[in-house]
């Protein structure tokens, strides 16, 4: 039987055409002598000395923090020293080697967040993992084993960390990192049992549900939650899935049956065959439509017991950008739908939720840079909040892509030093990055259409602009000028 690839969204549960796995003789196949194989073996060295660089890049950049977090130190200290602070010395600490970090960021396109967390690990590593250090430098490990030992190290009692990190690296040293990250949970666990306890009441207190916009028009939603809770909601998913893909498969053998059996007697269809489609869904994705119908069309226990009795207290608001004239004529030349004006959505499942929606709200874009003009409302200051939401997409600070609608609204020039409730003094800046702005010596000035000047705290300047949420028409170069002869624009 010849192999195949298996397509995309397919799963284990349906039969697929596999490669035979022995020979019909059940030997082994001779080496391949088509002449690659020196080719592999030059290819292979490069890959390897790759990895050694990239390695050794990945030390090196943690070294680099680490003595960016004992600057934050040496700099909160002598802080702490020169006046009293409202800020504890963790926080104050924090907000230092935040600001040190985001100008980092700047330069190697990562968050500011990303590298202050990195810069604590670097810490860790540096102060009760000593033992690493040397094997990190040798690429003998790699950070992300390093990684995989401190997600797991907090529960570990401080008496037994030399243990834990030893026994972790003679592991590492030999494994994946998936592998290591196992072993490290499982350590961690039979070392810190009392701890791990608390560690779980810990973690049972911050359980929660995040949201991450991915590639065309699709999202993944991540929850934390107590592992036997998910392994029930799973299990209890996989085998509705596996019930009504069977239900599915037998309901199409017997439609089958049906057409062979009415062919053979030369009779027509009924009704409900003529009009039968087959439903295709592998369990995989079956799982995945449940998830969604459990949440959009049952109501919780907790909403039942509730005073409310099970009626909904909270709407979900979903801001929608179509572009009209692709919500007017389907076969007009094809534009992206957003959510928020930032994460594509389908155009198609867009028209179904605009034929559903109560009202609209309209948005005038500027033809030429995209950029929003106004929004209609009754209300002023609903109507620029609504505008600076759609200008700005996401808080202003470089690198930041937490939405506007959960930042919050900052004047540029601050409202006791003079400045003005205007749209162009106004801009989103997320919590972090608005204390940020005001309590270390980051500096902004607007420079027109949402454009924003940040001068770092060692002197350098970065413009961000926000992207637009508009259709852009660009003038088309050499064309005459002949009025009378040239065809409309539209």
């Amino acid at each position: 039987m010849p192999a195949t690839t298996r397509p995309p969204g397919s799963d284990s549960d349906e039969p697929i055409r596999r490669a035979p796995k022995h020979r019909p003789d059940g030997t082994t196949p001779p080496p391949e002598n088509d002449g690659l194989n020196d080719a592999l073996e030059a290819i292979e060295e490069m890959v390897l000395n790759g990895t050694k660089l990239e390695q050794t890049g990945a030390y090196l950049k943690m070294m680099g923090l680490a003595q960016a977090y004992a600057v934050a130190e040496h700099r909160t200290y002598a802080q702490l020293q020169e006046r009293s602070s409202v800020a504890s010395p963790d926080d104050l600490l924090r907000l230092n080697l935040r600001s040190i970090v985001a100008e980092f960021g700047i330069h190697t396109n990562e968050s500011d967040t990303a590298l202050l967390n990195r810069a604590y690990d670097a810490h860790r590593l540096g102060t009760d993992f000593v033992v690493w250090l040397d094997p990190l430098r040798e690429a003998a490990v790699t950070m992300r084993h390093a990684r995989a030992l401190l997600r797991h190290a907090g529960i570990v009692p401080d008496a037994r960390l030399d243990e834990y990190a030893v026994k972790v690296l003679e592991f590492a040293k030999g494994e994946t990192v998936a592998a290591t990250d196992a072993f490290a949970r499982k350590l961690a666990a039979e070392l810190g049992a009392e701890e791990f306890e608390a560690a779980f009441e810990h973690e049972y207190q911050a359980r929660h549900v995040t949201i991450e916009d991915r590639e065309f028009g699709m999202s993944r939603i991540t929850a934390d939650v107590p592992t036997l809770q998910a392994h029930a909601m799973y299990d209890l998913m996989n085998k509705q899935a596996k019930a009504l893909r069977e239900d599915n498969v037998n309901e199409a053998d017997e439609h089958r049956r049906r057409v062979r059996e009415a062919q053979a007697r030369g009779e027509e269809l009924s009704p409900a065959d003529s009009e039968f489609v087959e439903d295709q869904r592998t369990v995989r994705q079956l799982l995945a439509d449940l998830f969604v119908e459990t949440f959009l069309t049952t109501t919780p226990q907790s909403m039942h017991e509730h005073e409310a009795k099970g009626g909904s207290r909270v709407n979900a608001t979903v801001s929608i950008v179509i572009p009209v004239l692709n919500l007017l004529n389907p076969d007009a030349p094809r534009d992206v739908a957003t959510i928020n004006g930032m994460t594509p959505i389908s155009m198609t499942e867009a028209r179904e939720m605009a034929s559903k929606a109560k009202c609209f709200q309209r948005i005038l874009t500027d033809p030429i840079t995209g950029h929003v003009l106004t929004v209609d409302s009754r209300h002023a200051t609903p109507s620029m909040r609504r505008f600076l939401q759609a200008r700005d997409q996401v808080c202003r600070f470089p690198g930041c892509r937490r939405p506007a609608h959960q930042s919050e609204l900052d004047h540029t020039k601050p409202w006791a030093a003079g400045g003005k409730t205007d749209v162009e003094n106004l801009g989103h800046l997320c919590p972090k990055h608005h204390t940020l702005k005001h309590q270390r010596p980051w500096e902004c000035e607007q420079l027109g259409g949402g454009k924003v000047g940040w001068k770092t705290p060692r002197g350098e300047w970065v413009t961000v602009e926000p992207a637009p949420v508009g259709p852009i028409f660009k003038p088309v170069d050499d064309q005459g000028d002949d009025a009378i002869n040239d065809p409309a624009p539209f």
